[in-house]
């Protein structure tokens, strides 16, 4: 299904985890070339006949080790499966809406040091049971890890497919309150669930502001919701910023937020894609393949909001149909714009290389924690240029069944300096550098 890669052990390796049907496995970098299978020992195996999607590391106690946080989607089992005998018109047998299987519970791994994990998901909790049933509620496919009220602590925000989505908020005691319904992440408008795939979370307006984005089911629009004065109350505002109507009829997966063109604002791309090969036969303004689609942050230029790129703007490469699932981003060639992968069903994953000509100005960093973990999972960057505050999280957990790259990444559009860099780092030290621009610069954390 899914992977998260993470230098659990501090030792300047990254190390693999991989979800599955069925047990999941953690790799251990040996060096060399060479990984190790340590799931038993580690004790992250999670139940033999689970369905786990989407992983992250995070220190969400702040003691400088990586921790594991994993989804999990449905109960399920082939005799299941049968049974739910879920049929479409015209097709016959096609999957279903998991409203016919029970939800499960997530998984919480805390990190012991040693090489193993302890199980802490009941005393953390993040066991959610329905109200009506007292079963298990979740139906994860994704989650954003994210200091959401800036206190210093990773937050969980959890999309779940058909049952409310999950704000586990952070309560500095290893344990967290789940307040997604009194935050509003929970539901949409009008009070409805909706089928949430891919999540990721960021200050897009360049101030304190957070989004928490997510991609739905086909005919259902993309999620933004924005927090309002206080931190811990948000509201949906996809349609009001230009990412909800226009994404309606695709079937989203993979999100997230990137800057693309280097401008200084951040862009949003989802990977989109059907279920049912056959689905036109059903819907005609349905396809199976379905073209990724790129949001453009307008900005200063025209006011808040994003508007969709079209194809001859950003290469056909980008927009051609396919059954996307995963997506995530990285500077494979070191020019400091963002080159994005996809990943198909039938098909190979895409690599497409950014090669925007704008000759924007921009700023990587590369974290390396001492007192936090080496990683600087959940740090924050804040850069001070031309009168605006960009902020990035260290934060590789991103879209769906995915994962991004470490550095960070600030356009800085025609600016050629920066005013100012802070790094907040996860042991809450706060630490001012001055990085050259247009390259990747290594910091490591002050003693």
């Amino acid at each position: 299904m899914g992977a998260a890669v993470g230098d659990y052990d501090n030792d300047g390796l990254p190390d693999v985890f991989i979800t599955c049907v069925g047990g999941n496995h953690l790799l251990h970098n040996e060096g060399q070339g060479k990984f190790r299978e340590v799931t038993q020992v580690a004790g992250v195996a999670g139940a033999r006949v689970g369905w786990s999607t989407s992983a992250a590391w995070i220190d969400y106690d702040n003691d400088g080790k990586l921790d594991h946080f994993v989804c999990n989607y449905v109960r399920w089992s082939p005799e299941l499966d049968r049974n739910a005998s879920f049929e479409l018109p015209q097709i016959g047998r096609a999957y279903g809406p998991p409203r016919k299987f029970q939800g499960t519970f997530p998984y919480l791994y805390h990190n012991e040091g040693n090489g193993h994990f302890r199980d802490v998901s009941a005393q953390a909790g993040i066991q959610i049971k329905d109200p009506a049933t007292g079963l298990p509620m979740a139906k994860s496919l994704a989650v954003a890890p994210v200091d959401v009220d800036q206190d210093g602590w990773i937050d969980l925000v959890v999309a779940n497919d058909t049952v409310q989505n999950f704000l586990f908020h952070n309560e500095h005691n290893g344990s967290f309150k789940e307040i997604g319904a009194r935050s509003g992440v929970a539901y949409d408008a009008y009070g409805l669930t909706r089928g949430a795939m891919g999540i990721d979370s960021a200050r897009f307006r360049n101030d304190d502001t957070l989004g928490i984005a997510i991609g739905n089911f086909a005919n259902e629009m993309n999620a933004l919701y924005v927090a309002q004065r206080d931190a811990l109350v948000f509201a949906d505002e996809a349609t009001k910023e230009g990412v909800g109507p226009a994404s309606q009829k695709l079937l989203k997966f993979g999100l997230f937020f990137f800057d693309y063109d280097l401008d200084g604002r951040l862009d949003v791309l989802t990977a989109n894609g059907h279920l049912e090969p056959e689905i036109n036969r059903v819907d005609s303004l349905q396809q199976y393949r379905q073209p990724a689609q790129l949001f453009w942050n307008r900005g200063d230029k025209k006011g808040m909001g994003f508007e969709a790129v079209p194809a001859a703007q950003c290469s056909p490469d980008l927009l051609k149909p396919i059954v996307g699932r995963g997506s995530a981003f990285a500077d494979i060639d070191g020019d400091g714009d963002l080159d994005v992968v996809l990943t198909q069903i039938g098909g190979p994953p895409l690599l497409l290389r950014n090669d925007q000509r704008l000759g924007y100005h921009w700023l990587r960093l590369k974290l390396v924690g001492t007192k936090s973990n080496r990683d600087a999972i959940g740090a924050w960057v804040k850069t001070r240029v031309a009168g605006h505050t960009l902020s990035r999280q260290v934060m590789p957990t991103r879209s769906y069944l995915s994962q991004s790259e470490l550095p960070v990444t600030f356009g800085l559009g025609k600016a050629d300096k920066v005013d100012s860099v802070e790094i907040i780092w996860p042991s809450g030290t706060k630490q001012k550098v001055s990085p050259q621009i247009d390259r990747l610069t290594t910091i490591n954390e002050t003693e």
